[in-house]
């Protein structure tokens, strides 16, 4: 296809409210397409955060000796003990980072976890 061609076309595009032009001839098309032409992104909003593995290693509910129950739906408040991980020479609390409701339980007691895993979501 004509370079010139496509150059006027698009020269002509800019004087006109049109946002979308195809052409075909002879087995050559062309499709231009302003940028207003092009659909928005999507703006995605969550209210789930969620709360991560702070470390590798086993996933308890609770010390030993102590008692933790948690079930979905439950209301947790900022700083609110979740569990915790057992590595192989630390123990790692897992708290609640925000107040909200718990609503994904992703951990059991004796789960091999990873760095970054997330084990609850809790909705804000």
């Amino acid at each position: 296809m004509d370079t010139k061609l496509i150059s006027a076309v698009t020269a002509w595009m800019k004087t006109t409210d049109l946002a979308e032009f195809c052409y075909e001839k002879d087995g050559n098309s062309i499709e231009i397409k302003t940028c207003e032409a092009l659909p928005e992104p999507a703006q995605f909003t969550c209210a789930l955060e969620a709360v991560s593995s702070p470390a590798v290693g086993i996933y308890h509910l609770a010390e030993k000796g102590q008692n933790l129950t948690l079930k979905e739906g439950q209301e947790v408040k900022e700083g609110d003990p979740l569990g915790l991980v057992q590595s192989v020479s630390k123990t790692y609390p897992v708290t609640a980072p925000v107040s909200g409701k718990l609503r994904i339980i992703n951990a059991e007691e004796g789960d091999a976890v990873e760095f970054g895993l997330p084990l609850f979501f809790i909705e804000k």
